[in-house]
């Protein structure tokens, strides 16, 4: 066990990894963070991490759907889940005085869940209109589309939803299989944040998380992506506006430039309103609504977005200025006022991120995962703060050259 200032991090005698953060919080967040997401689903069946998640809030073997809603909702409190293509989160947010309830609820869904055929039938109804529903949705689907396009015949490409088709072909079976297989003690984070003694809490998860869930097959190996032909795409969909995606490779999560990358996304596209783009084309040209630039860090591959939705006539404007910017920055990088000013506002930024718990505890579970330790609050500041304009401009003429910009648009 090792402990630092007010977190513990701990590995169980089954391999699940353990980290504890005390804050001064009247409430708890847990959660059970696997190491599995839709990059590491069996071939034909696409989608069924995300049914997996569905399912494991629908009954235990010991309790109904409704007894575990109400073990937490019955307190105030709040259970929920996501599917990445890396990972899967189920989390629950409760006061402190119920999170031995709380952990017992997860302990349950972990080692429990039924997974009846009736429940599996039903939420394959439910998922199927949320994917009709999301198609109506283009300035959503294009972020997914323009990835299936990127990563063509990578296991990085499939929609986390899957489709209609792949769901009418799965049973129930195939659920539980996948998840005897992928849903293992060795690829479970236990992340808490909140104002239980850490110890005691350390002591809750031991008495419910020491059983081991394993299986004799090995999780095959992920395929590194190497990267794939540009592509410049037009689907005609029934909308009022052009959507228009561009985007290129850029840094993984264990790249040296990651940090980097992070601050160069977030002063091209972020959500700030002096990021580069939204200045450029929404305040000083009226040109669109929305622009915005995504930075996705996977284990192996990284890739970077710019999404902007506009007029028709508009389009070729836009892209004429948002490849100014990139160019402007290829060339020159950014004035030492600019460096400072963004470099402050990520570190603004972060900082009211660690006031999330939610956030918090998803991202100490993320870190524990992929680095086997928690950056803390000054380590990451140091990291933001060493990072040179000279950085900027390598990552900016590698990421954002218009000529190595794929393209995915919406008409």
């Amino acid at each position: 066990m090792v402990v630092v200032d007010k977190e513990i991090f701990f590995e169980l005698p089954n391999k699940t990894k353990v980290v504890l953060s005390k804050s001064n919080s009247l409430v708890s967040y847990i959660c059970l963070f696997v190491n599995v997401g839709t990059r590491d689903e069996p071939l034909g069946c696409s989608g069924v991490m995300h049914v997996i998640e569905h399912l494991l809030f629908k009954g235990t073997k010991t309790r109904s759907y409704f007894e575990l809603m109400a073990l937490i909702e019955s307190v105030g409190g709040d259970m929920n889940a996501y599917t990445s293509k890396e990972e899967t989160c189920i989390y629950i947010s409760i006061q402190n005085q119920y999170l031995e309830r709380a952990i017992d609820v997860l302990h349950d869904i972990f080692y429990n869940s039924d997974f009846s055929e009736q429940e599996f039938n039903k939420e394959r109804e439910v998922i199927i209109d949320e994917i009709n529903s999301y198609k109506d949705t283009p300035s959503e689907l294009i972020f997914d589309e323009f990835e299936e396009l990127f990563f063509n015949n990578h296991e990085l490409a499939a929609n986390i939803l899957g489709t209609e088709e792949s769901l009418q072909q799965m049973n129930v079976g195939d659920v539980r299989d996948v998840y005897s297989k992928r849903y293992v003690s060795e690829r479970l984070i236990i992340s808490y944040v909140g104002g239980v003694d850490l110890d005691l809490v350390l002591s809750y998860i031991m008495n419910y998380f020491t059983a081991l869930r394993k299986n004799d097959e090995c999780v095959p190996l992920r395929i590194n992506f190497t990267g794939n032909p540009l592509f410049a795409k037009t689907f005609k969909r029934e909308t009022y506006q052009t959507h228009c995606m561009l985007g290129a490779q850029a840094p993984s999560m264990y790249a040296n430039d990651k940090t980097a990358m992070v601050l160069l996304n977030n002063l091209l596209g972020g959500t700030s309103f002096n990021a580069l783009l939204n200045l450029s084309l929404r305040e000083e040209r009226g040109l669109t609504y929305n622009i915005e630039s995504n930075y996705t860090a996977y284990t192996d591959v990284g890739i970077c977005t710019i999404y902007f939705g506009t007029d028709e006539d508009k389009v070729t404007q836009c892209k004429t200025v948002i490849f100014d910017v990139c160019n402007s920055i290829m060339e020159h990088g950014l004035s030492e006022q600019q460096l400072i000013m963004y470099k402050q506002q990520l570190v603004g930024q972060l900082a009211l991120s660690f006031d999330n718990y939610v956030s918090l505890m998803i991202s100490n579970a993320k870190s524990y995962m992929n680095y086997d330790k928690v950056d803390s609050y000054e380590e990451i500041i140091n990291k933001i703060e060493s990072v040179t304009n000279n950085q900027i401009i390598d990552l900016a003429q590698s990421v954002l050259n218009p000529k190595s910009l794929s393209c995915l648009e919406y008409k």
